[in-house]
């Protein structure tokens, strides 16, 4: 009897070995599969981006061919004052009437407030330029309803980021595009509205991407290097300001984003 029961009782331990080492096979089967779909999803966004990026450099190349600006996209620029704090309900109104230049920011809306890009947040983004005074005024009034639903306190949770969008236009271009406005010295651009969006989607794509060139910014503190990062936050509010250009060696626009923190 003690040797049947013996027997049965390592025959159960066989079984339940057995079992057990099936299971964990089956476990890394799947945790292998698991992982070369992942790779496979992963390859597959690579090759899709690279062809995003292909078609948005035909995108521009047909436009300055048939006669927008020859401008190119030529990357960001980061530095330690990119980064803001939102503290207020009423700083947020005056940002927003500055980036609409509404408001006391009025006189800034020259013909060239067209060419600025707006992102419309909601369930779908959706971008581009306001059509007229009302179309920028609608357009602000839609962007704070959208920020009112993201509930921010203003205490501590809101930034702004203000990044260069350095562009690449050679200097004889420049010099034939040189007039004079209201008595001053300036540069006519003109965009077509494909290019405008052209650019603003390389903003986009290259911000996205930005923290896997440089992993974290030198001089920037915790919660900075975080939004940096991308790490936990919302975008409540984006665009791209093409009216009002600047020069530091190499020409340059604003591209500006408020985001929320994440609790």
């Amino acid at each position: 009897m003690i040797g049947v029961g013996s027997a049965l009782i390592s025959l159960f331990l066989v079984l339940v070995c057995y079992s057990l080492t099936l299971t964990a096979k089956r476990a890394d089967e799947n945790l292998l599969m698991i992982c070369e779909q992942n790779q496979k999803i992963e390859e597959e966004k690579g090759k899709q981006e690279m062809e995003s990026k292909r078609d948005i450099l035909r995108v521009i190349e047909k436009e300055i061919k048939k006669g927008s600006a020859p401008v190119a996209f030529a990357g960001l620029g980061f530095s330690e004052e990119c980064y803001h704090l939102v503290d207020s309900q009423a700083k947020m109104n005056q940002l927003l009437d500055y980036f609409f230049r509404n408001e006391e920011y009025a006189a800034l809306a020259d013909r060239q407030v067209k060419s600025n890009i707006y992102a419309e947040m909601g369930k779908r983004l959706n971008f581009r330029s306001a059509r007229s005074d009302r179309d920028r005024k609608n357009m602000e009034v839609t962007a704070k309803r959208w920020i009112k639903k993201k509930h921010p306190t203003f205490d501590g949770d809101v930034y702004v980021e203000n990044i260069r969008c350095f562009l690449d236009i050679s200097k004889e271009e420049l010099e034939k595009r040189k007039c004079t406005v209201n008595e001053q010295d300036t540069t006519a651009l003109i965009f077509s509205q494909k290019h405008l969006e052209a650019l603003y989607l390389q903003c986009l794509m290259h911000r996205r991407n930005a923290m896997q060139e440089v992993p974290e910014l030198k001089g920037l503190s915790e919660t900075c290097n975080r939004i940096y990062k991308l790490q936990d936050v919302d975008v409540l509010f984006q665009c791209l300001l093409m009216d009002q250009m600047y020069w530091e060696e190499k020409l340059y626009v604003q591209f500006s984003t408020v985001y929320i923190l994440k609790k």
